[in-house]
C-alpha cells in the first residue's frame, strides 16, 4: 500500500520559494548600516572682530615720493600761457599681515587669505583709525592695489619767452607698522580663536607739492 503525501510536490515548491524570499529580505534589512553615523560636519569660519592699534614697538614713517619732472618748452619772442592739470595717478595702497605666536594656533583648515576686511587708511592723534575705501585679503604676502586718490591740480603756467619752465611734484607718503588682534568662530563647534600680528603697508598719501624752475634758452 502506497501512502500519498497530504500536499503535493507543487505546493511543497511553491512554500520553499515563499520562505526563500522572506528570509531573503529579513537578512537584507538586518545589515543595512546606520549612514552619517561616522560623519562629522565640515568647519566654518567667521571673523568675530579685528582691532588694530599702535603698540610700543610700532611707528609710522613719512617718505617723500618724487615724480619725474615736467618741461614746458616756449621758444617763441612772446609769453606762453599754459594750464597744465596734474594728478597723481601711480600711487599704490600696500598691505600685508603677519602673525606672531603670542595668540592661539591657527587650525590647519582655516586659510585666512581667503578673508578680506578692511585695513586702516588714517591714523589720528587719540589713537583711533579710520578705515581704508577697498577691503584687502588677510594675506602674508604683500597685497598692492592702485591707491584711490581722486585729487587733481589746475597750474596756470607762464612760459616767458625763449625759455622752458620745468615743474616738479612730490607727495608725502604715510607707511605705518601696527598691532592687530583678529577674533575668528568656528561656527560648526563654537570654538574662538584669537590671532595676533603686525600690519604693514602704506597708510595714505598727502602734502602734495610742486615746483616750477624757469630756463632761459641760453642757460641750457
Amino acid at each position: 500500500m502506497i501512502l500519498k503525501s497530504p500536499f503535493n510536490y507543487k505546493t511543497l515548491l511553491c512554500f520553499v520559494g515563499a520562505s526563500f524570499v522572506f528570509f531573503t529580505s529579513c537578512s537584507k534589512g538586518s545589515v543595512v548600516p546606520n549612514v552619517g553615523e561616522d560623519d562629522t560636519l565640515a568647519n566654518e569660519y567667521e571673523i568675530e572682530s579685528l582691532v588694530y592699534f599702535l603698540s610700543d614697538s610700532d611707528k609710522i614713517d613719512t617718505v617723500k615720493v618724487n615724480f619725474d619732472a615736467e618741461e614746458f618748452n616756449n621758444s617763441s619772442n612772446t609769453l606762453k600761457t599754459v594750464q597744465q592739470v596734474e594728478t597723481f595717478n601711480d600711487l599704490v595702497k600696500t598691505s600685508v599681515f603677519q602673525l606672531d605666536k603670542t595668540g592661539d594656533e591657527l587650525p590647519h583648515d582655516l586659510d585666512i587669505a581667503q578673508f578680506e576686511v578692511n585695513v586702516p587708511g588714517v591714523y589720528y592723534p587719540d589713537g583711533t583709525f579710520s578705515f581704508y575705501s577697498e577691503r584687502f585679503s588677510l594675506s602674508d604676502t604683500l597685497v598692492k592695489e592702485p591707491y584711490n586718490y581722486n585729487n587733481s591740480f589746475t597750474l596756470d603756467l607762464k612760459v616767458p619767452a625763449n625759455s622752458k619752465l620745468i615743474v616738479k611734484k612730490s607727495i608725502d607718503q604715510h607707511n605705518m607698522v601696527c598691532s592687530f588682534e583678529l577674533v575668528f568662530r568656528n561656527k560648526t563647534t563654537g570654538e574662538i580663536i584669537t590671532l595676533n600680528g603686525k600690519w604693514r603697508g602704506v597708510l595714505r598719501y598727502f602734502n602734495e607739492h610742486f615746483r616750477v624752475e624757469e630756463k632761459t634758452w641760453d642757460r641750457f
